[in-house]
């Protein structure tokens, strides 16, 4: 129409209701229960509700946790009145608040408890000796969730033999609901306490599935001689070991497949074999620390980009001077051990000092540098470290529980 003007209505769409607000607090913590930490962090911003949800103490319990704290031994202080030689220490890796653990156990028997090593730790689950009356030749292995207080007895496969000087505990909850206890036998003269340093033989492997040991001889490829001080990782039904020798050796859960992957070193490296080095997990990826091959003033850390390839890539580096003040440290237990790399961030746990030692964290992120605790003095003889990420499990997966 000449002149005139038309006007359209505008038509108001009605939105569709988001299908995740129809969800129930039950039904939705159960999907998050399913999801990895990280994504966990980065859901709380979705809605005021799922952060509720996500930080509420009664769901916290079903949800992915993360690292909480760092296990050790310890020996009392000389002239001190405690009767235990060396006992169990937990710290919380914030430094702050109640520790999330009793690290002596109260739960156990007194009979399981009043002889007990700390052995290792795996998602949530430690393994640990039960001597028998103090004779170190009579022991159970104890595996045990401290959050839930669920524990069961392994047997051994054999009596105390100094042939026995590494054991592993393997559980990845990702891959297997069942635990598994890995016992190398080393090539060490039984009647020689102190010989030490023996290759591997074989394996013996417990699977909490049948309840039933198996051996495997060793398929290395050459003299296989764990690292029996540092720590180990297990996933996806594998296992990893650190050798004297600065490789790492894998072998699976049925003893079939037995691998050696290289440490990892700069083309122009002027040093004729890398330092001794620390394995952990970390965002799904094998992570190793050790000193820089280049001058080794340095701490340099690796991560696995294909385990099929052993192709590894340099991630970060930072300096020693940074970290504790000084141009070179000794890595080891000695003076300077990395202890954890945290699962879900790029973080470094690690001891320092000769007998009196620190708990501190590197964020590779941010380079800050964090003093978490004193830990106070640590014999070399006792020193252990073992990071430990609660599990809210109602059971001991596939054990006979206690």
């Amino acid at each position: 129409m000449a002149g005139g003007s038309s006007s359209k209505k505008r038509v108001r769409r009605k939105r569709k209701p988001n299908p995740a607000t129809q969800l129930t607090d039950d039904l939705l913590v159960e999907i998050l229960s399913r999801v990895p930490y990280r994504s966990l962090c980065r859901f709380r911003c979705v809605s005021t509700r799922w952060r509720a949800i996500i930080s509420h103490p009664d769901y916290r319990r079903s949800l992915p946790q993360t690292l909480a704290g760092i296990l050790y031994r310890r020996r009392p202080a000389v002239g001190s009145s405690e009767s235990t030689p060396v006992r169990c220490c937990f710290t919380d890796v914030s430094g702050t608040g109640r520790p999330l653990i009793d690290p002596s156990f109260p739960f156990l028997p007194d009979r399981e408890r009043e002889h007990l090593d700390l052995v290792d730790s795996c998602n949530g689950l430690l393994l640990c000796h039960s001597f028998r009356n103090a004779d170190e030749g009579l022991f159970d292995y104890l595996v045990f969730n401290p959050a839930t207080e669920n524990w069961a007895a392994v047997p051994v496969s054999w009596g105390w033999s100094n042939k026995v000087q590494t054991v592993r505990l393997g559980f990845d909850p990702a891959f297997s609901s069942h635990f598994y206890i890995f016992e190398f036998q080393l090539d060490v003269d039984d009647e020689d306490y102190d010989a030490g340093g023996g290759h591997v033989l074989g394996v013996k492997i417990y699977t909490s599935e049948t309840g039933v040991w198996c051996h495997k001889k060793s398929a290395w490829s050459f003299e296989f001689i764990p690292q029996c001080e540092f720590k180990s990782v297990f996933v996806n039904g594998v296992l990893y070991v650190i050798a004297i020798e600065c490789v790492i050796g894998a072998v699976d859960v049925k003893g079939e497949t037995w691998r050696i992957i290289d440490f990892p070193r700069s083309e122009d490296s002027p040093f004729h074999d890398t330092g001794p080095g620390f394995i952990d997990l970390s965002q799904g990826r094998l992570h190793l620390a050790n000193d820089d091959d280049m001058v080794g003033d340095k701490l340099a850390i690796w991560v696995l980009e294909d385990k099929d390839t052993d192709e590894w890539t340099l991630k970060h580096t930072v300096c020693y001077k940074h970290l504790v003040g000084r141009k070179y440290v000794h890595f080891g237990f000695h003076e300077f051990i990395v202890v954890a790399i945290h699962p879900d961030r790029n973080m470094v746990f690690f001891v320092f000092g000769r007998h009196e030692k620190t708990l501190m964290s590197y964020d590779m992120d941010s380079g800050r540098v964090h003093v978490i605790r004193n830990l106070g003095h640590i014999d070399s003889d006792s020193e252990y470290f073992l990071p430990y990420v609660p599990l809210f499990s109602k059971s001991l997966p596939d054990a006979a529980k206690q």
